[in-house]
């Protein structure tokens, strides 16, 4: 599920609609949550917001830190903290959880993203 959720992360960087949407799991059960978005529910909906995102994106790159990773027989999650960047500049902070469902053939698909803006504890 690590590669998977890796395999999302490469495809945001890469600004690769085709990618993005190899990762998810095409469904009307999934839900996705952008950072100050509705919840979105549905693949038609949520591939959209992805294709909204990437041709609206110039570059985008992620640093991910304190990544928990469960799986629990065919649902797994990951939760981390995600370090936008701009090329060298930080754009943003999210706390995200990710979530993954195993498909017949042993895969991991996405079936819910929900990324929420982090600020920065000072002090």
């Amino acid at each position: 599920m690590a590669e998977a959720n890796a395999a999302f992360y490469h495809a945001f960087e890469a600004l690769d609609l085709e990618r993005m949407q190899a990762v998810w799991l095409h469904s009307d059960e999934v839900k996705c949550i952008h950072p100050g978005w509705e919840l979105l529910t549905g693949w038609k909906a949520v591939s959209e917001s992805w294709a909204a995102i990437l041709a609206n994106t110039a570059r985008i790159r992620f640093e991910l830190r304190d990544v928990s990773v469960v799986a629990n027989g065919g649902i797994g999650w990951v939760a981390c903290l995600e370090h936008m960047y701009d090329g060298e500049n930080l754009a943003g902070l999210a706390v995200t959880t990710n979530l993954f469902q195993q498909n017949a053939d042993g895969r991991w698909l996405m079936i819910h993203h929900h990324a929420s803006p982090f600020a920065r504890r000072t002090g």
